[in-house]
């Protein structure tokens, strides 16, 4: 049986790699979940993980359904057809948080032949319509924060993890919590507000 963690609420370094190559082996030897895809990164300063997923929304490109309509009118041969759907590509990176000492989870998205979208897209196709506001309300700058990846440098969002350590503390036991079941009550905690669910299969 996996020990607790040395220093909940918080996660050492070592134990956050073990957690994500646990949590990576469970995605691996799983079948039929959720997750697309899921890759284990390391890099000299440390291990990350990447969670891909795609959202079926709206194209940015494709006319509103009244201006369809509208067409429709002036030509009574045009075909009435809904707005076309495409692929949403969310990639999601779990890395530790140097100063928290926890769990940090950015993401990016973008649709495919489209650069990156923005914090209104966040919200509107990411963030499930019952936490926006809580997440809106949370700090000065709100829950879901925007700043450079640590990794790739590039912008990036990310959920800020001032409050993780006090959640995790209120949620879990810490004589029983492993790395391994840390990431993933984490996981619970923070991915549904962003869309990313944890699959049962990675509980059984």
């Amino acid at each position: 049986m996996a020990a607790p963690c040395s220093t909940f609420p918080f996660l050492a370094q070592s134990e956050f790699e073990g957690a994500c190559q646990d949590l990576a082996d469970r995605c691996t030897s799983a079948q039929n979940i959720s997750w697309p895809a899921i890759r284990l990164l390391t890099k000299s300063d440390g291990t990350s993980l990447r969670i891909t997923k795609y959202v079926d929304v709206p194209s940015p490109e494709a006319p509103a359904l009244e201006e369809l309509e509208d067409s429709q009118d002036e030509d009574p041969e045009a075909l009435v057809r809904t707005k076309p759907q495409s692929s949403l590509q969310i990639d999601y990176d779990i890395l530790l948080s140097p100063t928290y000492q926890v769990p940090i989870l950015y993401f990016g998205l973008r649709w495919h032949n489209h650069g990156p979208l923005g914090l209104d897209e966040v919200y509107q196709y990411v963030v499930p319509e019952q936490y926006r506001q809580e997440l809106k309300s949370v700090g000065v700058m709100g829950g879901i924060s925007m700043g450079y990846h640590p990794d790739s440098g590039a912008p990036a969002f990310f959920v800020h993890p001032c409050n993780t350590a006090n959640a995790m503390a209120n949620i879990a036991d810490a004589q029983s919590v492993t790395p391994g079941s840390y990431l993933l009550i984490w996981l619970g905690l923070v991915g549904h507000c962003v869309n990313l669910h944890v699959p049962r299969e990675l509980f059984a």
